[in-house]
């Protein structure tokens, strides 16, 4: 028998609450180990055929919570072990099995059947944002508006795309026009792009905030960040590039990197993609390497080796989550699909969760009422845990 074929079996056993405890543990070392291809072939051998991508996605989401919480219900890295009479055997299972091996049957299905309907829902964000010019001029920004040059003065050409961009070209050598700061800011529920005079892309996440000169004349390259974004800066090894967000400074030569400093971050949030970044605050200062995260506080930096993609992942137009706090998804959910929720009421819970960032709100809340049992009602811009 091959491994796939055993580990299919395994899977198998754990739907209808029949697996032993190495069986779980076999089950668990792979869905920890393996590729999202070999997950995916698992699932659709539950029944039988392929699956779709998003829905397979979705499975492999509810699989890493079905561990989670086993790990969670125990306290542990070992889950309790309950003996089952009259069958005088080990099974190692969690109280809450039923309903999580009936949650995998409904997602299991999920490529077969529409999703729920609801009364109100919420569409998602999209490219939508203010620029403010030199502190006076303030242009509408948003899909559907005219694409093309949208303003010229001394030193600067500012044009943008339909899709969401805006790019910067300098020129000449007026360092007074060059050295105006202009300012993009998206609400919550927009993001926008921006090419900066240098090369340097930049796209600015949900009720974010950018400051940045129109050319970069001096020795270095500074701008000010409030919220969330992703940097790919372009190399110039003469003229450093810093991001400031009031509570650190990232500089950097040329590199790819996502900065957040979110009240919920408690300090600011750095997670290198790559090349290398120094950060500095609170007196401190340390150098990140591909696949760190540094959270600057008042207390000082600390650093940890983290999956880096995920914390960029929604510049790629998805929402992943792995062992996030229910919390922290609410407040990434509610800026982009711009909504209200009492956070008082949330349970305190880890998931596992990738979905689109263009799907309704229904149907990410629909797919976290899945994975945890928590279950929401939307109405106007208003969600309530039910």
């Amino acid at each position: 028998m091959s491994k796939a074929e055993n580990i299919g079996q395994v899977y198998q056993r754990f739907l209808q609450n029949e697996a032993t405890r190495s069986e779980l543990q076999q089950l668990f070392d792979f869905i920890d180990k393996s590729t999202e291809q070999e997950l995916k072939d698992l699932l659709g051998s539950a029944i039988g055929e392929s699956i779709k991508e998003d829905a397979a996605l979705q499975h492999i989401a509810l699989l890493k919570n079905v561990r989670s919480r086993v790990m969670h219900f125990a306290g542990t890295d070992t889950a309790p072990v309950i003996e089952l009479k009259p069958r005088k055997r080990t099974i190692w299972y969690a109280a809450a099995s039923v309903a999580l091996v009936a949650g995998i049957a409904g997602l299991l299905l999920l490529n077969k059947t529409k999703t729920a309907q609801h009364s109100t829902d919420i569409m998602p964000g999209g490219n939508i944002a203010m620029l403010t010019i030199g502190g006076n001029d303030t242009l509408n920004l948003q899909n559907g508006t005219a694409s093309g040059i949208i303003n010229k003065t001394a030193g600067v050409t500012i044009s943008k795309t339909s899709n969401g961009t805006i790019t910067y070209t300098a020129y000449g050598n007026d360092t007074v026009a060059l050295n105006k700061t202009n300012t993009l800011i998206t609400p919550r529920g927009g993001q926008y792009h921006v090419r900066l005079s240098d090369g340097t892309e930049v796209l600015l996440n949900s009720e974010s905030r950018l400051e940045f000169p129109v050319g970069f004349t001096g020795n270095e390259r500074k701008v000010v960040l409030s919220g969330e974004a992703y940097f790919e800066v372009a190399k110039n090894k003469s003229k450093p590039f810093i991001v400031s967000t009031g509570k650190q400074e990232v500089e950097v030569l040329g590199t790819k990197f996502n900065v957040s400093n979110f009240a919920e971050d408690e300090g600011t949030i750095t997670t290198l993609n790559e090349g290398s970044v120094k950060v500095t605050g609170a007196g401190a200062t340390t150098v990140l390497k591909p696949g760190q995260q540094s959270h600057a506080t008042a207390a000082g930096i600390t650093v940890a080796d983290v999956d880096a993609d995920l914390y960029s992942a929604w510049k790629g137009g998805e929402f992943v989550f792995e062992d996030a706090s229910l919390d922290l998804i609410i407040h990434k959910l509610s800026r982009w699909y711009n909504f209200e929720i009492d956070y008082s009421k949330l349970p305190t819970k880890k998931l596992y969760m990738r979905i689109s960032r263009q799907v309704n709100l229904s149907e990410v809340l629909g797919m976290i009422t899945t994975t945890s049992g928590i279950k929401f009602r939307i109405d106007e811009r208003r969600v309530t845990v039910m």
